[in-house]
């Protein structure tokens, strides 16, 4: 009897809405949005509003809202609006956002073909080129979309011969489709349709062709008539009924309040980004107390109570506590272990650096095991935030459901956390044999102490990596009925194993047992995981690539951070060779 009532009084309640909202449009002319029009009240009641979205994830529609933004415009707060005020004004007020310049173009291909000057526009992301933004008028001319051309000679283009303007070209075109889908009112699938047996929810436009029931008729009219005027008190009361029929009609796939307040959290904090400045503090202290120690203390252990290096430890600890309560928030919001795509397990990879860098330097608390960790940590965190990795929660792919993900995936990535910072005390190590002099005995007494600290580090680098990947074929059976077929991630896989096991053997023969071999052995054997990790996903197709990205050419810091390698190799090579560490006799 309640929920007949309910009913009643929302059809009622509808009805007089659309009633008053007919009867204030005296006029065809667009309105111009005001800015950030929300009353926070309602900005926090739209905001945990449950949305479903193209592939079926339910999630909160501020979440949605900001990844659409990101998506079209490149910026999470375009022109300081709100994105959850920004993406419903593009839905209320399309006429008007279709003259308006907000769709992202930064490429000199791609602005070229729209008649853009290359050197026009502004930096942006601290990349080469300007970007500008484009309306969707100045993409229509003639109600012909002025790239269908371009666009379906690329479509044509198999994607391995796909030149790089093509490429750009395919993700502006995606831009512009998005934001025509918004303006045009899709996307927006917050009514949930009542007894379905897919548990599919629609928007405005589905609601008015599938001719749902009065009652959400009229409540979506009445919600978008609200926004379309900004009447706060309307568009509260619309609000308010949307929820109760989610909370009526959805309520099986309607997300949990604990992942709902630990997105939200995420959303509005961005932990995985805010966290780097942290971690490049606790390196900037924990390096120069690596030195001073060398310097000034003969390179003797730091007790805990030492000012300086308790301080670098501190914000150590406080980032990494950060950054795994972080991680622990994604995982309750996605309802599963965040390690299913490449920005996952770039966030999981720096979260195992980071601990493995606490475990190794209550062993050593001379600074180096933090202070190559915090900085190896900046940077996977920093590659995670490139624009190639999306960080957009998404379902799991059929073959990821499994118990095995959480299993094979965290050892093996785990793993990489570890060599990584074995790389790093290597290269460190190699620095060190730059200032080889007889009158620095400290330093020579540094590399045989981080000669066995590496040693260590990269041992359980590989004892993990050589039991993800043999874990890795036990899954492999169960999902496809054999244990190794040689796809291009399990060999290189067995590649990294080789390489690593190579570099620690060397301990076991006479000649090689010196800290320089292990160092060098350590810091180019980072090659093979980069390889293994990024060169499969975007060079190679196999059944293990996850990530998203283009497949291009090799990016230049490729050859760049390669040749840098060689010259640090060579030359603390070279310096062990024409200076000793013992005085000259004669």
């Amino acid at each position: 009897m309640s929920r007949l009532s309910t009913t009643l009084f929302t059809i009622l309640l509808m009805s007089l809405l659309l009633v008053a909202a007919a009867a204030a449009q005296d006029s065809n002319m667009p309105q111009a949005p005001r800015f950030n029009y929300l009353e926070d009240s309602n900005r926090d009641l739209v905001r945990d509003l449950a949305l479903q979205d193209f592939r079926g994830r339910m999630k909160p529609l501020d979440t949605h809202a900001r990844e659409i933004v990101m998506k079209i415009a490149k910026r999470e707060a375009f022109e300081g609006w709100e994105p959850l005020d920004l993406y419903l004004s593009w839905q209320a007020h399309s006429t008007f956002w279709y003259d308006y310049n907000v769709i992202y173009v930064k490429h000199p291909g791609v602005k070229a073909m729209l008649g853009i000057p290359e050197d026009q526009g502004e930096a942006h992301f601290g990349s080469p080129g300007k970007a500008v933004w484009v309306s969707a008028a100045s993409l229509i001319k003639d109600n012909q979309y002025v790239l269908g051309d371009a666009i379906r000679e690329a479509l044509r283009t198999p994607d391995a011969k796909r030149t790089k303007v093509q490429r750009k070209l395919l993700k502006f075109d995606e831009r512009f489709n998005i934001f025509w889908n918004v303006i045009n009112g899709g996307g927006l699938k917050i009514f949930p349709i009542h007894e379905d047996q897919n548990d599919r929810w629609v928007d405005v436009n589905e609601i008015h062709e599938m001719d749902l029931a009065p009652e959400v008729t009229a409540m979506a009219d009445a919600l978008m008539l609200g926004l379309r005027d900004m009447d706060n008190g309307r568009i509260r009361l619309a609000l308010e009924s949307v929820k109760r029929l989610q909370a009526e009609q959805g309520a099986d796939v309607l997300p949990s309040a604990g992942s709902v307040k630990a997105e939200l959290w995420l959303n509005a904090n961005h932990p995985f980004r805010n966290v780097t400045l942290p971690y490049l503090i606790a390196f900037l202290v924990l390096i120069v107390a690596f030195f001073w120690s060398l310097g000034r203390r003969d390179g003797a252990p730091y007790p805990w109570r030492h000012p300086f290096y308790a301080l670098g430890m501190l914000v150590y600890w406080v980032a990494t506590i950060y950054l795994l309560y972080a991680f622990v928030l994604r995982w309750i919001a996605s309802a599963r272990a965040p390690l299913s795509n490449g920005y996952e397990s770039l966030i999981f990879i720096a979260l195992s650096t980071a601990i493995a860098g606490v475990i190794f330097e209550f062993r050593d608390r001379r600074g180096s095991a933090a202070a190559v960790s915090a900085l190896l940590t900046t940077l996977i965190l920093s590659v995670a935030m490139l624009s190639t990795f999306d960080p957009a929660i998404g379902p799991l792919v059929p073959v990821l459901a499994s118990y095995w993900l959480n299993i094979h995936v965290t050892i093996i990535t785990g793993s990489y956390g570890f060599l990584g910072l074995g790389s790093l005390l290597g290269g460190l190590t190699l620095i060190l044999y730059l200032f080889k002099s007889p009158k620095r005995q400290s330093f020579r007494d540094a590399i045989v102490k981080l000669d066995r600290l590496s040693f260590k580090v990269l041992v359980t680098g590989l004892g993990l990596l050589s039991i993800g990947t043999f874990l890795g074929g036990v899954w492999a059976n169960e999902s496809w009925g054999r244990y190794w077929g040689w796809d291009p991630k399990e060999t290189w896989s067995l590649v990294t194993i080789l390489v690593y096991a190579i570099a620690i053997h060397f301990r076991w023969i006479p000649s090689l047992n010196r800290p320089l071999v292990l160092a060098t052995s350590g810091f180019a054997g980072i090659a093979s995981v980069v390889m293994t990790y990024f060169g499969v996903n975007y060079f190679l197709s196999g059944l293990h690539s996850y990530a998203q990205g283009d497949a291009g050419t090799v990016p230049t810091w490729v050859y760049t951070f390669s040749a840098g390698m060689l010259v640090l190799i060579a030359a603390a090579w070279l310096t062990d060779r024409v200076r000793s560490w013992e005085p000259d006799q004669g």
